[in-house]
């Protein structure tokens, strides 16, 4: 019988995560171990808590929001994957919750076989991407020919890679700011978002983010 993965979550409402408690032991071998609706109690439990397999976090929180929750995890060398699942969908904040290293992002209006791929995806591969997938960093799905990087790299062209750089940089350009580093109209970078999104099947930033991780042109 496979051992059951024990599982942190941490949301200010009671409801959602009584809610979620329920779902989640219903979607596979997992064990709700505890509940946190807030940052700081959470930190303090975690520091001296062995055995977390997966911890489920929202942003929007009082005192601490999730962003920085994972920042003071990094810090501590926590090294506890970390889905995010929550209302928001700013795009700033989801490049910036990819770069700290969480390993998933879902809305909280996602389908439960959404959910359910996503942990299961984490725990199999190491991330979920719900548009462009990506099998861990370090996986062995790469000793091929060529590798994902190459393979990817391959099918963009020099101005789509210096855009997906300037989209994924730690400075935070806009669209209007990339168009301006690039001496190109909006439209022309709005002409490369679209050949990226079309040639991987995505359809958000946050897909890109994941390619810049994989093609390493950050």
């Amino acid at each position: 019988m496979e051992a059951k993965k024990n599982i942190i979550l941490l949301d200010d409402h009671v409801i959602i995560r009584n809610g979620l408690k329920e779902l989640i032991e219903k979607l596979g071998p997992y064990h709700i171990t505890n509940q946190f609706d807030n940052g700081g109690d959470f930190l303090e439990f975690i520091i001296e808590k062995p055995g977390v397999d997966l911890i489920v976090l929202d942003i929007n929180m009082p005192g601490m929001n999730g962003d920085e929750v994972v920042e003071r995890l990094n810090a501590m060398q926590v090294k506890i994957p970390v889905l995010v699942l929550t209302v928001s969908d700013d795009e700033k904040l989801i490049v910036k919750l990819f770069r700290l290293g969480v390993r998933g992002y879902l809305k909280k209006n996602c389908e439960a076989a959404e959910l359910k791929s996503a942990i299961s995806e984490i725990f199999r591969s190491g991330y979920y991407h719900n548009e462009f997938l990506v099998y861990s960093l370090q996986s062995n799905h790469k000793e091929v020919k060529k590798s994902e990087q190459e393979l990817i790299l391959e099918r963009m062209s020099s101005r789509e890679r210096e855009f997906l750089k300037l989209v994924c940089s730690d400075k935070e350009y806009t669209y209007d700011q990339i168009a301006d580093k690039m001496n190109v109209l909006h439209r022309t970078v709005d002409g490369y978002r679209e050949g990226i999104f079309n040639k991987f099947g995505i359809k958000s930033k946050t897909g890109l983010v994941f390619i810049c991780f994989e093609a390493q042109t950050v």
